[in-house]
C-alpha cells in the first residue's frame, strides 16, 4: 500500500502595536491594507496603546489591549518611569562621548521602545506557529500577496531574516523569525532579558533603542547561530531605506518619519526602479 508523508502546513503570524496618535495616522490603514492584501492565511495580532482600532476580519485579525497582555511591559515602565536615562535624556558619560548626538532622545528612549519588544516576546511564545513577522504599523500593504510569496523571501533554513544596513544597526520595521529553530530561541531569550536585567543588559549598551539593542543581541547570538538573511545589507549602507528596495517592497511600503504624513515614501527612496502600480505616482 502506498504510503504518502504528510505535507507540513507553514503557520505564519504577523504583529504590530500602536497607540491612539499612530491609529489615526497610519494604524488603521495598515489594518485595512493588511486585510485587504495579505494571504487570508496569515494571523495578525495588533498590540494596542489606550486605542481601540476596527476590526475589518475578526477570524484572523486579534487586536488586544497590551495593558491587559503584558504584564512584563506594564512592570517595565513602572519601574523606570521616573528614570530619565530610561525616558531619551543621554547619560552624563555617554554625553560626554557623543557631542553630536547626545540630544537625539529615541537613542536613549527604552520606555518608548519596550512597548514593540514586549509585543514581540508575547507573540513568539504562541507555538502554534512556524513563522512571526514584526511589521510596524506605520506600513502600507499595498498589493497583493501570497503566503508562498512571502514566505519565499525568508529561507527556512536560517533563523532570521532582517533589514541589514551594512554598519550601521538593522532597520527593524520589518523583520522575521522562525520562532521553533534553536537561534531564534536563544535570540528571544537573550532580547528579554536585557530588557528584564536592564541594569545588566540595555543601560550596559551604547544606546537602548530597539534597533541597537536588536543589533547587539544578534551580535552576540550570531556567533553560535550564524544562518540569517540579510535581506538588505548589500543594498543600503548607512541611513537608507531598506524595506521598499528589497523585494518586499513590491508588497510593502514603510512610511518612516515624515513619509507619514505624505502617506507614501518618496521617489528619491527609491535605489533600483519599481514597477509596481503603487510605485508610479511616488513623487
Amino acid at each position: 500500500m502506498e504510503t504518502h508523508e504528510a505535507l507540513h502546513i507553514m503557520k505564519v503570524l504577523a504583529l504590530t502595536t500602536f497607540h491612539q496618535e499612530g491609529l489615526e495616522l497610519y494604524g488603521q490603514r495598515f489594518i485595512d491594507t493588511f486585510a485587504q492584501n495579505v494571504d487570508k492565511q496569515i494571523d495578525l495580532i495588533v498590540y494596542t496603546e489606550n486605542c481601540t482600532p476596527t476590526n475589518p476580519q475578526p477570524e484572523r485579525i486579534q487586536i488586544v489591549d497590551a495593558k491587559a497582555v503584558l504584564p512584563k511591559l506594564n512592570a517595565f515602565k513602572e519601574k523606570w518611569k521616573d528614570e530619565p536615562k530610561a525616558n531619551g535624556i543621554c547619560p552624563p558619560d555617554i554625553k560626554a562621548r557623543r557631542p553630536k548626538d547626545w540630544h537625539k532622545k529615541f537613542k536613549w528612549d527604552a520606555i518608548r521602545f519596550a512597548n514593540k519588544v514586549y509585543a514581540v516576546y508575547d507573540a513568539c511564545k504562541q507555538t502554534q506557529y512556524d513563522l512571526v513577522i514584526w511589521i510596524d504599523g506605520d506600513t502600507v500593504c499595498h498589493s497583493p500577496i501570497t503566503q508562498d510569496k512571502l514566505v519565499s523571501f525568508f529561507p527556512e533554513q536560517n533563523w532570521l531574516a532582517y533589514l541589514g544596513r551594512g554598519k550601521k544597526w538593522p532597520e527593524c520595521g520589518f523583520y522575521a523569525l522562525y520562532i521553533k529553530q534553536q537561534g531564534a530561541i536563544d535570540f528571544l531569550k537573550e532580547f528579554e532579558r536585557v530588557y528584564e536585567d536592564a541594569d545588566n543588559g540595555i543601560f550596559k549598551m551604547e544606546e537602548w533603542h530597539d534597533s541597537y539593542v536588536f543589533d547587539e543581541v544578534l551580535k552576540k547570538i550570531r556567533l553560535q547561530h550564524p544562518n540569517i538573511t540579510d535581506l538588505s545589507g548589500h543594498l543600503v549602507k548607512g541611513e537608507g531605506h531598506p524595506l521598499i528596495n528589497t523585494e518586499l517592497g513590491a508588497y510593502f511600503d514603510h512610511l518612516k518619519g515624515a513619509r507619514k504624513q505624505v502617506g507614501k515614501s518618496k521617489l528619491q527612496d527609491l535605489f533600483r526602479k519599481r514597477h509596481e502600480e503603487y510605485w508610479k505616482d511616488a513623487r
